[in-house]
């Protein structure tokens, strides 16, 4: 009984020794530094963000439903879209905030931001919307030229619009 666990070791350190041999003269390979360096470089176009839906100027039909939402397509461009807390220290990222009338009503992070028209006093109505790109502190960010990331438009809700509606 006693023999059985010297031969097993003896076994073991006889086949692992091949094995560490091995392991090691991998790990000098790739100890080898090189004094090359590689520097990639892009060339990036200034961030944008615009409004694909509604068109400007529509009469969007809301029915009557009292939670309707009216989604607003985007289209970005060199931006990254994040939630609320989630940018730190990225460039060109941020989350979307929507006013209508001056007054932020919605945030959203992808490229549709949803209008919600509950506790809108007159629904039916010519609502001003503008959608500002603003970082996570809340403050606008700005594209090229050193204007403000933003998409505007008019649109005007109805019930039922005549030739179809424009969402």
């Amino acid at each position: 009984m006693t023999r059985f666990p010297r031969a097993f070791f003896a076994r073991v350190l006889r086949s692992s020794g091949l094995s560490v041999v091995l392991c090691a003269a991998l790990l000098v390979g790739c100890g080898e530094e090189s004094e090359e360096t590689t520097t990639e470089t892009t060339e990036t176009s200034p961030p944008t963000i615009a409004i694909k839906s509604p068109a400007e100027g529509a009469c969007v039909s809301i029915g009557d439903a009292p939670d309707v939402r009216v989604p607003f397509v985007l289209e970005v461009k060199a931006l990254r879209l994040r939630p609320p807390g989630y940018c730190g220290t990225a460039s060109a990222c941020g989350h979307l905030a929507l006013s209508m009338n001056g007054k932020v009503v919605g945030r959203g992070s992808g490229t549709v931001v949803e209008f919600p028209m509950i506790g809108v006093a007159d629904r039916y109505d010519t609502f001003d919307v503008e959608i500002v790109v603003v970082n996570d502190a809340g403050a606008p960010l700005v594209g090229g030229e050193g204007s403000v990331l933003r998409a505007t438009r008019t649109i005007t809700t109805a019930p039922s619009c005549d030739a179809g509606g424009g969402a």
